[in-house]
């Protein structure tokens, strides 16, 4: 009877774990299936999206096209195929002043020799295309050229040709080195390489002596070379999206600049070579590892904007009031606790946003003569700034998700000054 009485005990235990593994399985199933449903009409609400897309640029391209030849040969100076799904660029050979043509955001894959002939031709647009090569002709009037998403692995070797070139932009393609021919386009510019593969080498920086605005986000650097002071005529820095977490001692040679943007890298400190480069107007460290302002910021007194958002900084130095020439100061999404006095002491603020901190209460600021915008929402704080309320020359004033302390004469007191603020014009978000 034991005995028997322990097979039955088995087998229903067996058959309890087998019912459910099919009640698991089944579940997974269930699931799986509704995630191949869902993906079918995401699918098919994509095909959908497609169709109408593509339907729309078949009408605008049949339209377009049989009012290009009604173009004034003579006066015609702008030529837009923006968006047309185009395979071919009809022949703009026949416009005697074309001086810019739009032709992004189509599914050209040959560039005809004759367009890029056209004498009068300043600026071309090609992004967003299929374009793998491109042959340009010597003494080409172009002074702005954008080849943005193609299919690039390098920069073409022919716009060295473009001895007017001013700016190039050459984003979103396979790019792995700058070349060397750059070194001798004396008149080029600005240069914007983003979310390509370049490797920022000594040589790449040596390339790049003329350049005096140069983009290079995402593009997975870790590092910048030694020489990298030899951009000696560099004014505006971009390099967000990368992995630097560290500059080399050079970098503060770099007397000339005056916009810096390190937007999304991995520094935990800001680095104090930039600290020594005095002629800085704009600092841009959003969404990195930042503690800490050192307090020799204090020494970048031409400093106008200052953007340290999405970081974990808890004091404000006290060097900071030394920036008197600051008109926008971004430091929200961080953990400041407290605002010192002196912030109302900058003679030319415009802007500060303080939101998304720990503040339990904010200096008075409805002084302060150029002020015009302020967040402060979503902080600690439990009193209404009624003194910023109003304030004479306020545009925009964020206060929602504050514990504010009010009994019912002040919600109503509160309600009635708010629409008053935004019959005149005044955007305040409660």
């Amino acid at each position: 009877m034991v005995t028997k009485f322990i097979k039955v005990a088995i087998i229903q235990s067996v058959m309890r774990k087998v019912y459910l593994l099919i009640l698991i399985l089944c579940l997974l199933i269930g699931s799986t299936s509704a995630q191949i449903g869902d993906q079918r009409v995401n699918d098919s609400l994509q095909k959908i999206w497609q169709l109408r897309y593509d339907s729309i640029a078949t009408v605008k391209r049949t339209e377009f096209l049989k009012l290009l030849k009604n173009f004034p040969v003579d006066s015609t100076i702008s030529v837009d195929l923006r968006g047309l799904q185009l395979k071919q660029l009809p022949d703009l050979t026949i416009f005697n002043r074309v001086r810019t043509v739009y032709a992004q955001n189509n599914k050209i894959s040959k560039v005809p020799r004759k367009l890029l002939k056209i004498d009068s031709l300043v600026s071309l647009n090609l992004s967003n295309n299929e374009i793998r090569r491109i042959r340009f002709q010597k003494n080409s009037s172009i002074k702005r050229l954008d080849l943005s998403e193609n299919n690039f692995r390098r920069v073409p070797r022919s716009i060295k040709r473009l001895k007017d070139l001013r700016s190039l932009v050459i984003s979103d393609n396979e790019i792995k080195r700058i070349p060397r021919f750059l070194k001798k386009m004396n008149k080029l510019n600005d240069l914007e390489i983003n979310f390509n593969q370049i490797k920022f080498t000594k040589a790449e920086v040596t390339r790049l002596k003329n350049i005096k605005v140069l983009v290079m986000a995402g593009n997975n650097i870790t590092e910048l070379p030694d020489n990298i002071n030899k951009l000696e005529n560099i004014k505006n820095l971009n390099l967000a999206k990368n992995s630097l977490s560290n500059l080399p001692p050079s970098f503060a040679l770099l007397d000339s600049m005056k916009i810096l943007i390190f937007y999304e890298n991995e520094f935990d400190h800001i680095p104090l070579e930039i600290t020594s480069i005095h002629s800085l107007k704009t600092i841009d460290f959003y969404y990195n590892n930042i503690n800490e302002i050192p307090d020799e910021i204090g020494n970048l007194q031409n400093l106008t904007m200052l953007f340290l958002a999405y970081n974990n900084i808890e004091v404000l130095p006290d060097t900071l009031k030394s920036l008197k020439k600051l008109k926008a100061f971004y430091i929200h999404d961080n953990s400041l606790r407290y605002v010192p006095e002196w912030i109302t002491d900058f003679p030319d603020l415009e802007i500060i946003d303080l939101s998304f901190n720990k503040l339990f209460s904010i200096p008075d600021m409805s002084e302060m003569p150029s002020l015009y915008e302020v967040d402060i929402q979503e902080n600690n704080i439990d009193y209404i700034p009624w003194k910023l309320l109003d304030k004479p020359n306020l545009r925009l004033l964020l206060i929602r998700g504050n514990p504010f302390l009010l009994d019912e004469d002040d919600k109503e007191e509160l309600m009635l000054k708010i629409d008053e603020k935004r019959a005149a014009g005044i955007v305040i978000v409660d």
